[in-house]
């Protein structure tokens, strides 16, 4: 006989609540078909999977109503647990058209929803669908900052969550470095730009962003990531020659001043005019600007490092 889980484990597994449990199984039918002997109910690995394709749906946008629906009609299974269709004229899976794809407010609760399950599956695939249907600028605008600052603001006012915000982070970053290059002949001639840090930066999200939206574009980019130490940028700039430098700060500090000058400097003596650019609110604490100016947003930052 296969093993039982209890209301208060499987709610634990799937990351509800037990009131929304209770609810699904009032309201939709769908709920345990054990009970103990002793009267109490008892989920089956069968129940359980029906309750994750639900969660799965109200993830994608879908009023729990309409997920029910389809998992009650057997037309919800899956062949990949998190996998997303994708929208067809512009609609979804569902009766009611897929919020995702519409966008909204919808489509941010369903990514937060699977974000607190630790659905880290369906996060990546609702992102990546994003990414792939409005591109990166859009999607980063309209779905990860909103998300991403959603989540920090619950942990400030909770201080829970920090994990799920974790969770989310990767996801994110997970699903920006599989953003493909454009179709058709690549650009010739092209020199890098290159991406880098702070050296106490940790917070490296928005350069794998900018990263991604340049790749998406077709223009060639070098990647230094997080902490890159004070002088590796100036150091790239003399090995590679690159066209643009962007410093990413969102913390500040005296390091990223030492950074920024070693940058300036090298972009100076190089042969060939090197921009350098800052980027992140951590600028705003200090006082040294670079020769580029700084770049407020992703659209501002794409609009000055592409050529055209």
């Amino acid at each position: 006989m296969a093993e039982t889980l209890t209301p208060g484990a499987t709610a634990r597994m799937l990351g509800v609540a037990p009131s929304t449990l209770r609810s699904w199984d009032h309201r939709y039918g769908i709920g345990p078909r054990e009970r103990s002997p002793g009267g109490h109910r008892r989920y089956t690995p069968e129940d359980v999977d029906r309750l994750r394709e639900l969660c799965r749906l109200v993830g994608e946008g879908l009023a729990p109503a309409v997920a029910a629906e389809r998992v009650l009609a057997g037309g919800g299974v899956t062949a990949r647990p998190g996998s997303v269709p994708a929208p067809r004229d512009g609609r979804g899976p569902g009766t009611r058209g897929d919020a995702l794809a519409a966008g909204g407010a919808s489509r941010l609760q369903g990514v937060a929803r699977a974000a607190v399950r630790m659905d880290s599956e369906l996060v990546e695939a609702l992102v990546e669908r994003a990414l792939r249907a409005e591109g990166v600028v859009a999607a980063w605008e309209g779905l990860v900052m909103p998300l991403l600052y959603g989540m920090g603001r619950k942990w400030q006012d909770t201080r829970r969550y920090v994990e799920v915000e974790h969770l989310l982070s990767w996801c994110v970053s997970s699903a920006l470095r599989r953003v493909p290059p454009p179709g058709g002949p690549p650009r010739t001639g092209q020199r890098p730009v290159v991406l880098a840090c702070g050296p106490e930066e940790t917070h490296s999200l928005p350069v794998e962003a900018l990263a991604a939206a340049l790749r998406e574009r077709g223009l060639t980019h070098r990647v230094l990531g997080a902490c890159t130490p004070a002088d590796a940028a100036a150091r790239t700039v003399r090995r590679t020659a690159p066209r643009a430098v962007v410093l990413w700060s969102h913390v500040g500090g005296r390091s990223d001043l030492a950074a920024l000058r070693a940058t300036v400097l090298a972009a100076s003596e190089s042969p060939q005019a090197v921009r350098v650019y800052t980027a992140g609110g951590g600028w705003r604490s200090l006082t040294a600007r670079s020769g580029g100016g700084h770049l407020n947003s992703l659209p501002e930052a794409v609009l000055a490092l592409d050529p055209g």
